[in-house]
């Protein structure tokens, strides 16, 4: 069964807040109603914030609204890729990628600059689209599983 562009949003906001959940944090859904925001959160010592996660299927771009880069500080950044699965018994796990909000300005930032080294290689500027991040940009150690740069 083809999974459908939604289908892999919405399980990984419910997988999301499962993660945090398991960490001691109180998460709330927005359903759509908020535009920057899908999770809304309480750290276990009481701090509140929001949470906007994104995923992908496969190793590509994370798109993203340009409102995003002027929220609010206490909106953090779940990046998530749902592999493919490789028969009933052979799934893939999912890689997390957690970013504060200055992590994901330096992350976009990053990318923009590589995008304009890919065009001075190519000769070109690439037609206009909605903003990215890369995977190559996002998969690091710092960012891999980082759910410690979420508020205590």
């Amino acid at each position: 069964m083809d999974r459908k562009v939604h289908q892999t949003q919405w399980a990984e906001q419910f997988d999301v807040a499962h993660e945090m959940t398991r960490r001691g944090y109180l998460v709330a859904f927005t359903m759509g109603n908020a535009p920057t925001t899908d999770l809304l959160c309480k750290s276990p010592h009481g701090i509140e914030f929001s949470v906007q996660v994104k995923s992908l299927r496969s190793k590509n771009y994370f798109l993203y609204q340009d409102s995003l880069i002027n929220t609010s500080s206490n909106l953090f950044f779940v990046f998530v890729l749902v592999p493919t699965t490789i028969g009933f018994n052979n799934l893939n796990p999912p890689e997390y990628f957690v970013l504060n909000k200055q992590q994901f300005l330096k992350v976009v930032e990053e990318e923009n600059y590589r995008l304009k080294e890919e065009e001075k290689r190519r000769g070109r500027p690439f037609a206009k689209f909605s903003p990215g991040i890369n995977y190559r940009t996002i998969n690091k150690d710092e960012f891999r599983n980082a759910w410690h740069n979420l508020p205590a």
